[in-house]
């Protein structure tokens, strides 16, 4: 299943803006039935399109430090390294790129010192690892998981506000 149609669509909106929602408050708001939206929720579930998780803010749970790393890696070890960086727990984001860097991830700490021994023990140890760049977030202006999707509170502005949010 890869296409969506727009029931798959605004429920997937409404499950982002609330996951707990059941499936007789998204039917309600659709105007369909509970078993449709728990026939279709089970079929986004089912094909990986969307999974139901709690969004925790990192700083509220103790993780004073956050940083998005770049890795440059050597030629012909790209696979490798990316591959040993997927089971690191520190690691919360991972994704291959194109430019500059290799590969960049966002990894949380309870402090600088951890941030700096994963710098110059952990991924300095790793073989293939060329060079590395860190940027510290001081501060969470924005962290949404809302890709792809509009909210769908801002669906269900009239017209033109909904066009320029």
């Amino acid at each position: 299943m890869t296409k969506l149609d727009t029931i798959d669509k605004k429920i997937v909106a409404f499950l982002q803006d609330d996951g707990t929602l059941t499936n007789a408050e998204i039917a309600l708001r659709l105007g369909t039935s509970e078993a449709t939206i728990r026939r279709r929720r089970s079929r986004l579930q089912d094909a990986d399109i969307i999974r139901i998780v709690a969004v925790a803010d990192p700083f509220k749970l103790g993780f004073e430090v956050i940083a998005i790393i770049g890795v440059q890696t050597q030629s012909g070890h790209l696979g490798q390294v990316e591959q040993a960086l997927t089971v690191l727990p520190e690691v919360r984001f991972l994704g291959v790129t194109l430019g500059t860097y290799d590969l960049i991830l966002e990894a949380w700490f309870r402090s600088n010192d951890e941030l700096l021994h994963f710098i110059t023990v952990t991924l300095a140890g790793f073989e293939g690892v060329q060079r590395t760049e860190s940027f510290q977030i001081m501060r969470l202006s924005k962290y949404t998981y809302d890709w792809g999707q509009p909210s769908a509170a801002r669906q269900s502005l009239p017209g033109k506000l909904a066009e320029t949010r």
